[in-house]
């Protein structure tokens, strides 16, 4: 032992001082040693916490992507000729037929110069060209005009018309007319139609723009929708029927084209698998936190946990809820439509009945979930941001007193660790003297008997 940086261990007692400070130490650092122990599992019951908590987040998202009418019908676009159109259609749509005629399709204006002989012949000096688009007149100056520096003029400008030379590889005259400007609107219908017109330069370049030619004119789709003529600049039209996306892709105005919007099963059918898994996810969550062994331990921190029990029951309470709502009583549960729940809490998800149900009264499959007042994915969410609200749902307030709980602990640790030095110091000070003064007793002994011996008689 030590003392004054002295060490002494037990040399004048024959005591194993060392040992003894130790064993005492120890005594002194248990009700240490279970604080340390206390906080792990503090921390650990708050791990697992947010842990449930990311679970019943992706479970909330799942219960919204039902939540809604809208959102519960998934609807799908099928034509009779997807040689001419196609479709799609969002949960918006409604569902129904519609005959269609493709008459003719939005076409982008493509324009065209004579022929020259080389993309990099000079066209005379300085120079200027007017486009108009769209109402609005544009020059384009050009400093040393070729076929090539005139469409990087364009080019430059940004004004929805794009040139390119191009190589048509045409041989007359030894390919004399090989290279021509092309200019073409960079969108579709008569709104991107176009002029091109000369404004100042030599004679070849006056030549060049006064040759250029509509090829293609900007022409409007045209179609007619149950005998109604519409006409859009784009073969894309998402505003002629509510909700569905109409794709042209060739014309014939001789074919009628039958579309029909119907809900969509398999896509609704994978929104309520996932919610199902999601659902599964929360009860598998629980089930491992109360296994119990056969000894009757378990080593989950959350065994017995008064708040994972509400959430369990809850969300039990409400995917067997009833819903009266739906105006048919042969749907009013999850489990009439194939999502049934077995002794341990999970959720089965028949795809082939609920198919079926839903084809047999989708309005009333849509309310078990969906319905706005006593729908099942609207209590769902409700409940769940009681638990998961980052402001103050329950979760949150758990999640702040474990952290008060740690920090607390954390200082009645620190505390008794400066204590604790505190006493082992004291030890080693008190052994240390008590080595010295034995020390010094021993010594004082030696002397007195190697002092002669006094003859009394």
């Amino acid at each position: 032992m030590s003392s004054a940086g002295i060490s002494f261990g037990g040399l004048a007692s024959g005591l194993d001082t060392k040992a003894i400070i130790s064993a005492l130490t120890a005594i002194e650092r248990r009700p240490i040693t279970q604080l340390e122990t206390k906080k792990t599992q503090l921390n650990k019951q708050k791990s697992l916490f947010g842990d449930l908590g990311t679970l019943l987040d992706k479970l909330t998202k799942a219960a919204k992507a039902l939540k809604t009418t809208s959102d519960f019908l998934q609807m799908k676009a099928a034509s009779s000729d997807e040689d001419l159109l196609t479709a799609t259609a969002s949960n918006t749509a409604t569902p129904g037929s519609y005959d269609i005629k493709v008459k003719s399709l939005a076409r982008a204006q493509v324009s065209a110069s004579a022929g020259a002989a080389s993309p990099t012949t000079s066209l005379g000096g300085p120079a200027s060209l007017q486009i108009d688009i769209g109402g609005n007149t544009h020059l384009i100056a050009v400093n040393s005009p070729t076929l090539d520096s005139v469409a990087a003029a364009i080019n430059a400008q940004d004004i929805g018309v794009r040139a390119s030379v191009v190589d048509t590889g045409n041989p007359i005259n030894g390919g004399a007319e090989r290279y021509q400007l092309v200019l073409r609107s960079a969108t579709t219908g008569s709104e991107g139609a176009f002029t091109v017109a000369y404004d100042d330069g030599d004679a070849a370049f006056q030549n060049l723009i006064n040759g250029i030619t509509e090829t293609v004119g900007g022409t409007n789709a045209e179609l007619q929708i149950g005998g109604i003529s519409v006409f859009r600049a784009s073969n894309s039209i998402s505003d002629a029927i509510p909700g569905v996306t109409i794709d042209l892709k060739s014309a014939d105005e001789n074919t009628t084209v039958q579309l029909t919007i119907s809900t969509d099963a398999e896509e609704t059918s994978k929104k309520v698998q996932a919610f199902v898994d999601a659902y599964n996810a929360v009860v598998d969550f629980m089930a491992a936190q109360n296994v119990v062994d056969a000894e009757g331990k378990t080593s989950s921190p959350l065994f017995g946990d008064a708040l994972l029990r509400s959430v369990r029951t809850n969300l039990r309470g409400i995917v067997g809820g009833i819903v009266g709502g739906t105006g048919n009583e042969a749907y009013q549960l999850l489990s009439q439509i194939g999502i049934k729940s077995d002794t341990a809490g999970k959720l089965t998800f028949e795809s082939t009945r609920f198919a079926e149900a839903l084809a047999d009264d989708e309005t009333a499959v849509a309310a078990i979930f969906a319905d706005p007042t006593s729908g099942l994915m609207g209590r769902m969410v409700d409940q769940l941001d009681l638990y998961t609200d980052s402001v103050d749902g329950l979760f949150k307030a758990r999640s702040d007193s474990f952290d008060r709980q740690v920090k607390d602990t954390q200082r009645r640790i620190d505390d008794s660790e400066r204590r604790l030095v505190t006493f082992t110091q004291q030890l080693e000070a008190k052994y240390a003297n008590l080595e010295s003064l034995l020390g010094k007793l021993q010594s004082q002994g030696s002397s007195l008997n190697s002092l002669p011996s006094l003859n009394r008689n």
